[in-house]
Order: C-alpha cells, then sequence, then structure tokens
C-alpha cells in the first residue's frame, strides 16, 4: 500500500493505491464538469446549482434553458478505452437521475414546470476537448 496525504493518514492509517486513482478520476470530473457548464452558459443557459446532492443522489448540474428545468449529466473520457461518454449514461443512471430530479423539483416546489434531461459528453483524446451534448435525451416514458 502507498500513503497518502488525506484524513486517514492523519489519524494513523494509510490509504490504499486506488484512493490515487479515485482521486485522478475525481479531478478529471470536476473538469469535466467545469467545461460542460462553461459550454452551456455560452449557449445561454443559466446554472442553477452544481453538484446537487439529496439522499437520493446526485446531479451534476441543473441549469435553465429559458423557461425549462434541465438536469445535466456530464460524462467525460480521456480516451476511448471504456467507450464513448454517452454509453455509461445507461438506464440505471437515467432511473436515479430522475429520482433525484424529482426530489428537486419537490423541494423547491416545482412540479409544474417543464423539465428535461440533458446529457454533456466530452472526449478529451487530443488537445482540444470534443464536447457533445444532447438535448432531451431521455425521459420517463422511453425507459
Amino acid at each position: 500500500m502507498k500513503s497518502c496525504r488525506s484524513p486517514r493518514t492523519i489519524l494513523g492509517r494509510r490509504c490504499s493505491v486506488k484512493n490515487n486513482v479515485s482521486d485522478k478520476r475525481q479531478i478529471l470530473g470536476r473538469e469535466g464538469e467545469r467545461l460542460a457548464e462553461d459550454y452551456l452558459k455560452k449557449k445561454g443557459y443559466k446554472v442553477l446549482e452544481k453538484n446537487y446532492r439529496c439522499p437520493l443522489g446526485e446531479l451534476d448540474l441543473v441549469v435553465l434553458d429559458g423557461r425549462i428545468i434541465v438536469f445535466v449529466e456530464v460524462k467525460i473520457r480521456s480516451d476511448d478505452r471504456f467507450g464513448h461518454p454517452f454509453e455509461a449514461v445507461h438506464w440505471r443512471k437515467q432511473d436515479k437521475m430522475v429520482k433525484v430530479a424529482l426530489y428537486f423539483l419537490s423541494q423547491y416546489k416545482l412540479h409544474q414546470r417543464e423539465a428535461r434531461f440533458d446529457v454533456v459528453g466530452i472526449s478529451r483524446g487530443g488537445n482540444n476537448p470534443v464536447i457533445e451534448h444532447v438535448s432531451n435525451a431521455f425521459d420517463l416514458v422511453s425507459r
């Protein structure tokens, strides 16, 4: 095991190398969310929430497209070993997003507002990331 600086190290425990991989994934994920946020802002979207968390899970971004509330999942890939970013938004992820979105709408009493689910996929194969945005990527009926 390789030691690293973390609250566990302070407590006299060591964390495994797996945490270093997890840290890299978190850094990549934050970069993806930042890129997606900048991309959506340039398209005229207004950011309401970043990394919205509730007991049911998390949403990467909650934005407004005009008056429509948009729940955005961001997927970034540094290469294509694990497939296209959109492939990671499978039915289980969609189901979880729907539940968290309903929680969000209930919490803020916004059930009467129109809402949709978008996915932003980012591929970082070269110097410039390729950003793809699918609006209305899925809904309750299509799953």
